[in-house]
Order: structure tokens, then sequence, then C-alpha cells
């Protein structure tokens, strides 16, 4: 099942954390797409399943960033 979901993200405060996110989240098995706005705070995931969510959400908590 294809699943598209989006975190709010505290702790991007450049294009350099935008862009650090979507390679880190990018990396993980199963994601088929990612977009990240430190404007919105946001990181947005398309996935084929919850458990990759949940890997990116991971991902993300290890880069140093919150995801709230």
């Amino acid at each position: 099942m294809k699943i598209e979901k989006t975190m709010k993200v505290s702790g991007m405060h450049c294009r350099s954390c935008e862009m650090r996110l979507a390679e880190v989240v990018a990396e993980i098995r199963g994601i088929e797409g990612v977009k990240v706005d430190r404007g919105k705070g946001t990181v947005t995931i398309n996935c084929n399943d919850e458990c990759t969510a949940r890997n990116a959400r991971r991902a993300i908590e290890k880069e140093g960033y919150e995801v709230v």
C-alpha cells in the first residue's frame, strides 16, 4: 500500500538542513519520494508502508532534528 505522510520537524534553519534531510531520508529502502520544506517545517514522504515511515522518523531524529 502506498502512503504519503507529512511530518512536522523542528530544528531546520537553512537550505543545507533541507538538503541533508532529503538525502538521508531518500536513502531509506522503500522511500519513493521526499520533499523537505524548512519554511513550513515539514518533511513529506511517499513510501510503501507504515514501517518505512517510522524508519524515516528515526532517521530524521538521528540527524538531530525533532519530529513533533
